[in-house]
């Protein structure tokens, strides 16, 4: 009897403890239960958004990589690149490494970032690029835009002229359209040594009115004279290179005093904003060494008009007109006054005959050629067993 009133009094005491007891622990299982309910099925809808991100970061890249590979298919120069409408500031390398490929994307150089503010085309004074997204441009190859087809040098800058694009010749119009219907076959190239002098001014005039460019390949001496030409003669389309200083046979000096002498010429072109492009030995005295000592690419000749020799404007205009061909460069010095007289009739007859005079820069890049730093370049002419000679001897 006491064992039961005993355990009926501790019953009655513990009773409703347990309840609260009881009570706790069911809504403890219950939470436990609605969190893993709940939470695990948080935790699959926000892994899912993280993989989603990601694959949708991958499929751009691979969106990228897979035009890259599909051009790759394609002849060259046809290859073409459509603007990308989302890049998701992605950097990508042009498809092939000579330009001949589809163009790669690159950030803005600090002189295009000052003026690019979005997607589109842009100009500064060094030239026009085009712009796929703010703070991204086109570099190092081709694209297509509104239909119209454009190729970008390496520093994302639109090629305009004739460029030589993986060992082919090709034209862009002045606002960087390419024209694969324009004629290079008929081009040749007028350079004239020892000057400027009096008479270059004419010749000038003589170039501008009949659209034709040329290389002058000035003495220092002369420049120091009459450089204030300088500055027209870049405006108007040809080429600076640069002859020695004072005219010396660079094969009686040592290396050194060979570097002085056209280092010369450049110090003084400089206070026109512009050094020589190219060089040309006097007297046609060179070396491979010593040509590769100047740091630019060495201009030869395949027609010597004699200029210097006969001082006689018919005896001229007979060994170019007898002479000359496709591809041809020209050798006239513009410091006689029998040259200018004989460029006063020889440019326009030549141009009836469907020549076309051209810069030295514009014959090589319409043979395919980058002139390159030490290399001696001459004869592009069509009948010339490489079909452009060029030789580093």
């Amino acid at each position: 009897m006491s064992n039961k009133r005993g355990k009926r009094e501790i019953g009655e005491i513990l009773g409703p403890y347990l309840l609260t007891v009881i009570i706790a622990a069911s809504a403890m299982v219950f939470l436990i239960l609605v969190w893993l309910l709940v939470g695990d099925n948080y935790s699959r809808n926000t892994n899912g958004n993280n993989v989603s991100a990601q694959t949708e970061q991958t499929g751009a890249v691979q969106q990228t990589t897979g035009q890259t590979a599909a051009g790759s298919q394609e002849q060259q120069p046809q290859t073409q690149t459509q603007p990308t409408e989302a890049l998701g500031q992605t950097i990508t390398e042009p498809e092939i490494a000579d330009g001949s490929g589809r163009a790669g994307v690159m950030t803005l150089s600090e002189d295009m970032s000052s003026v690019s503010s979005k997607a589109g085309l842009y100009s500064n004074n060094i030239g026009t690029w085009y712009a796929p997204e703010d703070g991204y441009c086109y570099y190092n190859g081709w694209a297509t835009l509104d239909g119209n087809r454009y190729h970008f040098d390496l520093a994302g800058y639109m090629d305009t002229g004739w460029t030589a694009i993986g060992g082919q010749g090709c034209y862009f119009g002045d606002s960087g359209i390419y024209d694969p219907d324009k004629d290079g076959s008929m081009l040749i190239a007028l350079t004239f040594d020892d000057g400027p002098s009096k008479y270059t001014s004419e010749i000038l005039d003589i170039l501008e009115q009949n659209n034709a460019q040329a290389t002058f390949m000035m003495v220092g001496t002369q420049v120091e004279k009459f450089g204030d030409i300088v500055p027209r003669m870049l405006q108007l389309g040809n080429t600076i290179g640069n002859h020695s200083y004072d005219h010396a046979d660079m094969l009686s000096l040592s290396t050194d005093g060979v570097v002085n002498e056209f280092a010369s010429v450049d110090t003084l072109l400089e206070q026109y904003g512009t050094t020589s492009k190219v060089v040309r030995f006097p007297y046609g005295s060179y070396t491979k060494e010593l040509a590769s000592a100047t740091g630019k690419p060495h201009i030869y000749w395949d027609v010597d008009s004699r200029d210097w020799e006969s001082r006689n404007t018919s005896a001229i205009l007979e060994v170019i007109n007898s002479e000359v061909e496709p591809g041809a460069i020209i050798l006239m010095h513009d410091i006689y006054a029998e040259t200018l007289e004989a460029v006063r009739t020889l440019v326009p007859t030549l141009i009836e005959r469907g020549y076309e005079f051209v810069n030295i820069e514009d014959l090589a890049a319409s043979k395919g050629y980058e002139l390159k730093n030490g290399v001696t370049y001459f004869s592009f002419c069509q009948g010339s067993i490489e079909g452009g000679k060029v030789t580093d001897e």
